[in-house]
């Protein structure tokens, strides 16, 4: 007989990583959420679903997906983060990055307003939720957020791969 897992079964079983420093986990992470936007099409497992959903609990990881919102074109990169929105059991740690990285991807976009209800999803203690909250009620230009995170990017990417050539960034 044949036990079929659930996503939150399987989440539960992967547990969160949080602010680990495995660099084999975050590498893994990375290349795991950048084929996920790569090779998107409007579905995908549970399975892959919640592999995501748990690399994404990891700090370095979900600042990588920050770093590549701009990679893909808008519209596809927008049904990626519905999608994960949505997969993400809420009220969990795997529902923060998620909701955080659409409501970078909306402000950005200057739809501020869909961006802070998105952000109502996160948990008000996630820290990239915090400063986001304290961004927009700056009213901090979009692009100087959107400036901000692409001078971070090669940092995190250096980060995670130190001389690896595993990617693309």
């Amino acid at each position: 007989m044949t036990t079929t897992m659930t996503l939150n079964d399987r989440l539960v079983e992967l547990g969160v990583l949080g602010d680990q420093h495995d660099k084999t986990i975050q590498r893994k992470g990375a290349v795991l959420v950048n084929n996920f936007f790569m090779s998107f099409n409007g579905e995908a497992s549970d399975e892959t679903v919640a592999d995501v959903l748990y690399h994404l609990t990891d700090i370095q990881v979900r600042d990588y997906a920050l770093g590549i919102l701009d990679k893909y074109d808008s519209k596809s990169t927008l049904s990626v983060l519905n999608y994960l929105l949505d997969k993400a059991p809420t009220d969990t740690a795997f529902i923060n990055a998620p909701a955080c990285l659409l409501a970078v991807h909306l402000y950005e976009r200057g739809d501020s307003a869909s961006a802070a209800i998105t952000l109502s999803n996160a948990e008000s203690h996630y820290s990239l939720g915090i400063l986001l909250r304290r961004v927009m009620a700056a009213g901090w230009p979009p692009a100087s957020f959107a400036n901000m995170r692409n001078e971070l990017h090669p940092k995190v990417v250096a980060g995670i791969f130190d001389d690896e050539d595993d990617l693309d960034a």
